[in-house]
């Protein structure tokens, strides 16, 4: 027992002996479930189980962000061409973002307004769409006339709305880069206290002026993402144990409330997932785990509207229901986004590059979330 408490499970991701990309389709799947309760019920959530099952998507959400500020700090700290990183992150949030911003907006939208043809393509609503989702002004926003019986409004893609925030630390990391100033453990340390203060700091006195709600957000995101920067340049100096994890949850619970409760939570979380995502799971089942096909972002980003389509037409199914008929779609749904976009644009990035880099193997997939 005591070896298993204090054992070092970290690992190495050059050598792609991890779990990470399952974890990132089970919390896609997770923030599936939470957003089939959302979608017929509304918000807010209310319920022993609603309430629970809505603490574990946010758990997930954080989740994604802990996991990508590990990942893209490796392959940033590795990487020697500012030009390499931008066009990875590029090339990984933007093809499967427009293709189904495009879906949306030509086939689901048409399909499912109660306008007429013509009302629906007259409108400057319709045609600002695709410029207010894929730029990130306004990820919420709706199409004339669809979806209007859903508890949710017009929200066509719910989950987009975490991508800004993705982009957010995307470019902090990117300016950091280009100025030298994220190459060293250290430095990176550095910079994971700093956003883990500002993100304190608006907690304990709030904020209410310009971009509230953007702040607000990214006081909570931005710091799960450098908590998962932190712990892979601190890997040298500090041993990811069973027993730190225990220890980081104890104090996640001790402080819960305070504003320090929710830096304490994504500590025991970052642990946990990173103890995971290291576990080494033997067999063929472990090599099926290791290998699986990284569907988890069409997943994210398809999921929302798949159910919104099948609530349309099915408005009496219960959430369970909602979920069951959800679940197949996104994984096919999620797969097609992968193979069809996906793959081929991460083909091309490599194919316009000079050579192969690195980012490629250790790029972490967007949330962003959420």
């Amino acid at each position: 027992m005591g070896r298993f408490l204090f054992r070092d499970g970290h690992g190495h991701l050059d050598d792609k002996a991890n779990n990470f990309t399952a974890m990132r389709i089970a919390f896609a799947l997770i923030v599936l479930y939470g957003h089939a309760l959302m979608i017929p019920l509304g918000l807010p959530f209310t319920g022993v189980w609603a309430t629970s099952v809505d603490f574990i998507v946010q758990c997930s959400l954080d989740g994604f962000f802990i996991l990508s500020g590990y990942m893209i700090t490796a392959s940033a700290m590795r990487s020697s061409q500012l030009g390499r990183y931008v066009s990875a992150r590029i090339f990984r949030i933007f093809p499967g973002l427009i293709a189904t911003v495009l879906l949306l907006w030509l086939v689901i939208g048409p399909l499912f307004t109660s306008l007429p043809a013509g009302e629906y393509w007259s409108q400057s609503q319709t045609w600002l769409f695709p410029i207010k989702l894929i730029s990130q002004i306004d990820p919420m926003a709706g199409l004339p006339g669809v979806f209007e019986a859903s508890p949710m409004g017009e929200n066509m893609n719910g989950p987009l709305w975490t991508i800004r925030y993705e982009l957010m630390a995307y470019v902090g990391v990117g300016a950091l880069m280009m100025v030298g100033l994220y190459r060293q453990n250290a430095q990176v340390l550095v910079w994971s206290a700093l956003t883990v203060a500002f993100g304190i700091a608006v907690e304990t006195f709030g904020y209410r002026g310009i971009g509230e709600e953007t702040i607000g957000t990214l006081a909570r995101f931005a710091p799960a993402f450098m908590v998962g920067a932190a712990f892979h340049a601190g890997r040298k100096y500090l041993r990811l144990t069973p027993a730190f994890a225990g220890l980081a949850g104890l104090a996640a619970l001790v402080t819960h409330g305070t504003p320090m409760g929710w830096l304490m939570l994504d500590v025991a979380l970052a642990s946990a997932y990173l103890l995971i995502g290291y576990a080494r799971i033997p067999g063929r089942t472990g090599d099926q785990v290791r290998n699986v096909e990284d569907i988890s972002y069409g997943i994210y980003i398809l999921h929302w509207p798949i159910g919104m389509m099948v609530f349309a037409l099915l408005p009496g199914l219960t959430t369970t229901a909602l979920a069951a008929i959800m679940l197949p779609l996104a994984l096919i749904a999620g797969w097609g986004l992968r193979v069809l976009v996906e793959k081929p644009a991460i083909s091309l990035r490599t194919r316009l590059s000079a050579r192969p880099s690195i980012e490629t193997a250790t790029q972490a997939p967007a949330i962003s979330t959420s």
